[in-house]
């Protein structure tokens, strides 16, 4: 069961206003063209009838825009998904390899509230903050509505998501200095419960019952007006008509990465400029669908295998001082020539994304959680096949600055 905490909320908050010495205005005032990316890891145990069936460790990474900014302080937000996980007892030593992806357009209140949701499955945790009107003090409680929406199709065959609405109750606790920062600390519980109904059960559903609680510590930052990390405990309990349950508990911890969008052609000319003063030959730089896209081309590994060469090597050491430049996330995608099967060309492109992550990794540019891997095989050439200059073209690394 994959508990996606994705805290819609968490984007490019306007500084909460400060009315007195004691009390603070919590208040979701975006700009349009804002963005920002969240990383959130969630481990949890998954237990059938008591019994432990798997431990999972999930990776979710979303990147939020602000598109459209309202009279009455609502907000159009649109946002991208990405979902891979990581099985715990089966350890394969491997990075964070691109997963699923999803996209949802919704509306955000001032006050924190989502409505109006483009598609039924997400977000899964919605209006999770949600702030009062009014400026409140250290120590203040209150209460906000919100729902849990979680996709069962496949394991209770039904049609649609299950949703579980909820009262989150909600304290300032108090403000605590993290890193040089001052955050203001809010605690968030919350219990949830949710029934099958007669018509999906007509139409084959089995799902009978869910419920569940979560228990969340949120940590702002009220100079950026952000969210700056957050921790949560969870359980989820769902059970089938023939009587079966299944038991989700885990605990979750995430932060909001800001991150300033380098996918236009004067940053082009910036990193390719920079590219010409290192020297690096076969790398090309241009704009691409998930970000600006630093190609290595005619890359060298050792024959049929995925270990860099040592000129390789010196080579991505060089391209890792113009990485360490920025804070976006990295996705390191591999293609092959079109040579050998299908099958192996596959598994190439996916260890060879793998060798340069490593890489990246051990020379000290983004940690495990920020950097992503894929192989797309000889799917996606930019020039022939036919000829070895096309193939070595082809035969390539991709390091992706993402939006």
């Amino acid at each position: 069961m994959k508990k996606i905490l994705i805290l819609l909320s968490s984007l490019l908050f306007t500084t909460a206003q400060v009315f007195c010495a004691d009390t603070v205005l919590f208040k979701f005032k975006q700009k349009q063209g804002d963005s920002v990316s969240h990383i959130s890891t969630v481990e949890e145990e998954a237990y059938i009838n008591g019994y432990l069936n798997n431990k999972t460790q999930f990776i979710n990474r979303t990147s939020t825009t602000i598109m459209e900014v309202n009279e009455d302080g609502s907000a159009l937000l649109h946002t991208e998904y990405m979902t891979t996980q990581n099985n715990l007892m089966q350890k394969s030593g491997k990075n964070l390899s691109w997963g699923e992806e999803a996209e949802v357009s919704i509306i955000r209140d001032a006050n924190g509230k989502l409505h109006d949701s483009s598609t039924a499955f997400l977000p899964t945790v919605q209006s999770i903050p949600s702030f009062p009107q009014e400026a409140i003090a250290k120590g203040t409680k209150w209460q906000a509505e919100g729902k849990e929406v979680h996709d069962c199709r496949n394991l209770f065959n039904m049609y649609s998501p299950i949703e579980a609405p909820f009262t989150a109750h909600y304290t300032y606790v108090d403000d605590e200095e993290i890193d040089g920062k001052k955050l203001q600390v809010i605690d968030v519980i919350y219990q949830f419960k949710a029934n099958g109904n007669v018509e999906d059960m007509y139409q084959g559903s089995t799902f009978y019952e869910m419920s569940g609680y979560a228990q969340q510590k949120i940590y702002w930052d009220n100079t950026k007006g952000d969210i700056d990390h957050y921790t949560e405990k969870f359980e989820i309990v769902l059970q089938d008509i023939p009587g079966n349950y299944y038991t989700y508990r885990g605990s979750s911890h995430g932060e909001v990465t800001g991150y300033k969008s380098l996918n236009d052609d004067q940053n082009v000319k910036k990193l390719a400029k920079t590219v010409k003063k290192y020297k690096l030959d076969n790398i090309s730089v241009k704009k691409g669908d998930k970000g600006l896209i630093i190609s290595l081309e005619n890359i060298q590994f050792e024959p049929d295998s995925d270990v860099l060469t040592p000129t390789e090597k010196e080579k991505i050491q060089k391209i890792s001082k113009i990485l360490k430049q920025y804070s976006n996330d990295l996705l390191i995608t591999g293609h092959t020539a079109e040579r050998g099967g299908v099958n192996a060309r596959q598994k190439l492109s996916e260890q060879r994304a793998e060798s340069v992550a490593s890489y990246l990794i051990s020379l000290g540019v983004r940690d495990q959680y920020h950097i992503f891997t894929q192989g797309k095989g000889s799917t996606e050439p930019i020039d022939t096949n036919k000829t070895e200059e096309g193939r070595s073209k082809n035969r390539r690394v991709e390091i992706i600055l993402m939006d």
